[in-house]
Formats: C-alpha cells, structure tokens, sequence
C-alpha cells in the first residue's frame, strides 16, 4: 500500500561499551542517571512506579526491559571480577538506592578499604546549612576563616564544619571492611554530622576512638560494642570534663573537671551525675580539697577543708 509506512529500525544498544570518564558502561550509566533524577531524587510521595517508569525509558530509549530493570534492582559496578563473575579486587558500585561504595572486594563482599557514601540517608540539617552557606562564601575567605565563621554561626563544633568540606555532605564511611562488615581503623560522618574516628569491629564502634559530637563535645577513650567502656575523656563545649572510667555508655567513676579547674572525684549514676557518699571535691588553686556529697545537684562538705597537692590525673587523650 502506498500508506504504508516503513518500520521503525531499532539501533544495536552495544551493552559492553565502556564510558572512559565513570569506568561503568555507557547503556547502564545512562540508565543509572536517569533512573536516579527521575525516580531517587524525587520526593518520596512523589516518585513514579518503578515498573512502569522501567517501561516508559525502555521504550523510549530502545534499551532492552531487562536490562533496564536490572540496574533500578541491583545497580551497577564498575572494576574486577573473579573467575565466578564475582565482584573482586578494585572496584566501584553504585546501589539501587544510591549508595556508593569505592574501593576493594573479595568474592563479592567490601573486603580491604573502601568508601562508602549513604546517600539515600539524605544531608544532615547541620549539612544543609554548610552547603548554603558555602555557595555563599566570599572568594577571599580562606577556608580556616570559613570553618571558624560557620562553625561560630551554626554554634556547632569546627570539626562538623570541616569534614562537611573534606568527607562530603552525606554520611559516610572511609575505612577497613572485613567479609562485608566495618571491622579495623576507619572513620564515619554519622547521619545527624557527628563524626567518629577510631576503631571498629562487626559494625560498631570498638577499641580506641574519638567521637566529636554537633554541639562541639568530645569524647576520646576506649569503646566497646558501640558504647563508650573502658578509660576516656569526655570534654564539654561549655568547658569541663569527665574524666575516667566508662560502662556500657555510662560514666561510673572518675573525676568531673569543671571549667575553672576544680574537680569532683567519686562515683556516679546511670545519668552522669555524682553519686558517691564518700566523694571529695579538689581546689588546685588553693591546694586543698574537702570530702562531701552531692545533695540536690549542690555540693555539701562534710568534713573541713585539708591540704592537698593532687592533681587531676592523666587523660586518655588520643587525636
């Protein structure tokens, strides 16, 4: 018929070709960033069926349906395999929530070192501010004076604001793996913009590490399972410390440093606070000290001041 028209010819998608600039293939990157603009990083009440938004690109594209719903399910990779096809040596992979890990693997597991960003846990508000007010920021403004003005303005510690510019803005993990798991030296930006360094093992926080906190607290010692347990130093923003030792995330016994140099030394309770009938409160200054309790948040001597040459004792301070 002289209506007829002449059937559209599909182009060979060739799936094997590899982008120089990303190392992933060029058919599942292209994929992979459509997906993410038009599915991930849309509101979530917002955000189309999967299903039928696999459809709709693979027939607008030409791309072949499996592949397209392959990468939305499982990602992609970009390095090594082994003679199993698994995933092993150097490698990088993007997750089907928009994760992004970078470094080694062995049979398929992060193994060795590697980079892990949780994108799909979104930017902190602590972050958010960082990021606005770096779009902001006068080009002769040197990055320290940067740090300091934000971390002043946002009332948050120096350090959130600095490894907001050199970790990123999502959370994130640089460190050692082990068959899967978060297991040797590493550190984390945590999802609230605290910020951890130290040791790990199955996951969680353990051995010796430094935590710095929003607000610009910092805890140095000894962890275990996650908790603070063992010998470490707990330092106030505000001024003061806690200094000693650590159960299960609570402070049991030690020295509480305040901000003018005089200290408490006992026992404490399950909120931190002192809780010791037989506690002494220390004036270096003046080179006495005094034995007493807590009552009521005040402290009450119980006994007349006596000399006394003692010192706070040494903190288990690791940088």
């Amino acid at each position: 018929m002289a209506d007829d028209e002449a059937p559209v010819e599909k182009i060979a998608v060739n799936y094997d070709a590899i982008d120089d600039a990303t190392g992933f293939k060029k058919a599942e990157i292209d994929i992979w960033r459509a997906f993410e603009e038009n599915v991930l990083n849309k509101p979530e009440d917002d955000r189309p069926d999967v299903d039928g938004w696999v459809d709709e690109f693979a027939e607008e594209k030409g791309y072949d349906r499996k592949r397209v719903k392959y990468v939305t399910t499982l990602g992609i990779y970009a390095g090594t395999r082994d003679e199993f096809n698994q995933r092993s040596g150097s490698g990088k992979a993007i997750y089907p929530n928009g994760d992004v890990y970078e470094g080694d693997f062995f049979e398929g597991l992060k193994h060795g070192h590697g980079k892990y960003t949780y994108k799909h846990e979104g930017k902190s508000e602590v972050d958010t501010l960082v990021e606005k007010a770096l779009k902001a920021k006068p080009s002769d403004e040197s990055t320290s004076d940067f740090i300091s003005r934000i971390a002043k303005h946002l009332k948050v510690g120096e350090m959130i604001v600095k490894v907001s510019l050199e970790v990123g803005l999502f959370p994130t993990y640089i460190g050692d793996y082990h068959l899967g798991v978060r297991t040797g030296q590493g550190e984390m930006k945590n999802k609230d913009g605290s910020y951890y360094r130290g040791g790990w093992l199955h996951n969680k926080r353990h051995g010796q590490g430094l935590l710095y906190f929003v607000n610009g607290d910092i805890y140095s010692g000894e962890w275990e399972k996650g908790q603070k347990h063992g010998v470490g130093s707990y330092r106030f923003a505000t001024g003061g410390e806690y200094r000693g030792q650590w159960v299960h995330g609570n402070f049991v016994e030690g020295q509480w440093i305040m901000a003018d140099g005089v200290y408490y030394e006992g026992r404490f309770d399950k909120k931190n606070r002192p809780a010791d009938s037989e506690a002494t409160m220390h004036f270096p200054r003046q080179a006495v000290m005094m034995a007493g309790v807590f009552r009521k948040g005040k402290w009450a001597p119980l006994n007349a001041v006596t000399v006394s040459d003692e010192t706070p004792a040494d903190e288990q301070w690791v940088e």
